[in-house]
């Protein structure tokens, strides 16, 4: 009799203790939602004028907390590289970039069409890192607002305003060229300012602005570059004050030149005494 109420009681314990845990039991609200957002979106390339990734350009935010917009100029060059995007700011190696899905044959762009354009998430830190960018198809240079959704990995660009496209040189052996805010090109790599080649003898005649400049070989920032043997050289109205040239075989050290005085000026390099003489012609108009 004993083991029987011992066994009636257990089961009535048991059953007190079901209708608590069910009493307990907080009610299901659906998955827990783990997406990510982000608050700002930047951006890199030739078209904003930010290339490290430590220092990129801000988007703007919009109504839309997981939407960042910008309208800017889009100028079809030789490279291309027009822009791509961050979501974050550190070492190009584990910064998150935000590329097109896919590029031209053999190229490093992808042209970007009106409307919705697919992007990728990729990294070196993940293994998947690609240095793509979206570029302009020609006669397509303009100014657009692009919006990017980091989340669903869009880009929509709208065109507001069509501009020409620039003039595009093509690189010429034996051919040195200019390039920094005092030139003509300001600091386009792709599309710099080419010299008169006559022999070992380059010449330019024009406006210079105030600002600096050195002369690189081909159209790339590590490539053979001519500069001053020392960094700050000035040029102004009394010409130049040292005339000794060196020749950086990768672009490094960045010595350039400095032009205090904005006129029109004759530059002349020789490449084999490695000298630049500079006359000033004239204030520029």
């Amino acid at each position: 009799m004993k083991t029987i109420s011992k066994f009636l009681a257990l089961l009535a314990g048991v059953a007190c203790l079901m209708s608590c845990n069910k009493e307990d039991k907080k009610p299901d609200n659906g998955p827990i939602d783990l997406e990510q957002h982000y608050e700002m979106v930047y951006m890199l390339g030739g078209a904003p004028g930010h290339w490290d990734s430590l220092d990129p350009l801000p988007m703007n935010t919009t109504d839309d907390p997981d939407v960042f917009e910008y309208e800017i100029d889009l100028i079809r060059n030789t490279e291309n590289k027009l822009v791509k995007f961050t979501v974050n700011i550190g070492e190009w190696q584990v910064t998150d970039y935000l590329v097109p899905v896919s590029v031209e044959e053999g190229q490093a762009y992808c042209y970007l069409k009106e409307g919705v354009n697919e992007l990728k998430m990729c990294s070196e830190k993940n293994g998947n890192l690609e240095d793509h960018f979206f570029g302009i198809a020609e006669g397509q240079s303009g100014t657009y607002r692009l919006r990017v959704n980091p989340i669903k990995l869009t880009l929509e660009a709208t065109k507001l305003a069509s501009l020409p496209d620039k003039e595009v040189i093509e690189w010429v052996e034996g051919t040195i060229y200019m390039v920094g805010d005092a030139t003509p090109a300001g600091w386009d790599i792709n599309n710099p300012t080419p010299m008169v080649a006559n022999g070992n003898i380059h010449t330019f005649e024009g406006v210079l602005n105030v600002g600096e400049m050195k002369f690189p070989t081909k159209f790339a920032w590590d490539s053979p570059t001519y500069m001053p043997t020392e960094n700050g050289t000035v040029i102004n109205k009394s010409g130049i004050a040292d005339t000794s040239v060196s020749l950086m075989p990768e672009g490094n050290p960045d010595n350039k030149w400095k032009v205090e005085e904005k006129g029109n000026y004759k530059l002349t390099l020789d490449t084999e005494a490695m000298t630049l003489n500079v006359e000033w012609l004239g204030d520029a108009e």
